[in-house]
């Protein structure tokens, strides 16, 4: 992060990553929602999952207009011996993944964030 404006492509990351951590509580905005982190304490099942990533669709799809979405992942991370990721299964740790096109350059916006 160096504090200098974004641009395009950049900016939409910005406000995707933005938009799916929200619980409409920003002062201006209390419209603008998402409702995956209600969600991140629940069951790690495969219809949770579904539910997860629906929420982050439904959030992108109502108010990020920039973008056509085109796949939510929600990647769990996989147990293994290595002590340091045993942890973060234990944390519930998982990692959201975007794909998306820009409306207003047409090329590909993607991210992906570890969420909890």
């Amino acid at each position: 992060m160096t504090g200098k404006p974004l641009y395009g492509d950049a900016r939409i990351a910005q406000s995707i990553r933005r938009l799916v951590v929200t619980r409409g509580d920003l002062v201006m905005r209390r419209h603008l929602r998402c409702d995956l982190p209600d969600l991140i304490d629940t069951p790690h099942n495969g219809a949770q999952r579904i539910l997860f990533q629906a929420a982050v669709a439904s959030a992108i799809h109502e108010h990020e207009a920039r973008v056509d979405l085109e796949e939510v992942r929600l990647i769990a991370v996989e147990a293994s011996t290595d002590l340091d990721a045993a942890e973060r299964v234990a944390d519930g740790e998982n990692r959201l993944e975007i794909l998306a096109t820009s409306r207003e350059t047409g090329q590909p916006v993607s991210l992906s964030e570890v969420v909890r």
